[in-house]
């Protein structure tokens, strides 16, 4: 009898030790309200990135608990131009940025360089005359992964070129807009038949987004309000329609 006693009251003494440890601390990241996350990606990658002026970590990465609303976003990287955009963040979602560096070409005035550079001029204007497209008030984004656009010159090659006003790069169903100082772009949800030019006045904004049935409205280099849409369900050889407002 001692002994059955003697378990039950270690058993007891047992239960109220467990009791009073302390719960297992499990650490989670839960965005609050007032905060979403940032997932920057960029080409090439180990670059700088900072956010209102704060270093916050090199590509690519996820970034947390950002303050909802307009962010300003510069992207560094040695050899390479600054690749700045603002960006929204809206409370508990993820928001992609996707950033393309451009080199920053360094020459020295040698005659032998610039004989090099004239052979590659030439080359680039014999390919231009191969690859660039132009129908009418459309343009066929093709095959491949990049083309540049020369909005003044209505020229749309595969080809950086030193008047280009933006640069598209072509994804499944969407395309990624990038522009050239000081060029400015701005997605509408406008389809290019309705949209006007009241819609592009005033814009600001370097690096969007292009899905079916919007349009992408352009402030070029020479001060000139263009805007460029169309509808489809794959990138590959779409016709995207362009219009200029005088």
């Amino acid at each position: 009898m001692n002994t059955k006693r003697g378990v039950w009251f270690l058993m007891i003494i047992s239960l109220i030790i467990i009791g009073c440890q302390p719960e297992e601390q499990i650490e989670t990241i839960e965005e609050s309200t007032g905060s979403g996350t940032l997932k920057v990606e960029t080409f090439p990658g180990e670059a700088e990135i900072f956010i209102d002026n704060t270093y916050s970590g090199k590509s690519p990465t996820t970034l947390y608990n950002i303050p909802i609303g307009s962010q300003d976003i510069i992207i560094k990287k040695e050899g390479h131009e600054d690749f700045a955009t603002v960006v929204e963040i809206a409370a508990g979602k993820q928001t992609f940025l996707e950033a393309n560096l451009v080199l920053i070409a360094v020459l020295e005035e040698t005659p032998e360089i610039i004989e090099v550079v004239k052979e590659e001029s030439d080359e680039v204007e014999e390919e231009k005359e191969e690859t660039s497209v132009k129908v009418g008030n459309t343009v066929n984004i093709g095959s491949g992964l990049l083309l540049y656009y020369d909005l003044s010159e209505e020229e749309f090659i595969n080809i950086k070129q030193p008047e280009s006003d933006i640069f598209s790069k072509r994804f499944d169903s969407y395309l990624v807009f990038t522009r050239y100082p000081p060029t400015k772009i701005k997605t509408i949800s406008k389809s290019i038949d309705d949209i006007e030019k009241g819609d592009c006045a005033g814009i600001v904004g370097q690096f969007e987004y292009l899905h079916s049935g919007k349009s992408l409205c352009v402030i070029t280099k020479e001060n000139k309000i263009m805007a460029m849409g169309g509808e489809w369900e794959d990138t590959e050889n779409l016709e995207l329609t362009w219009k200029l407002f005088d």
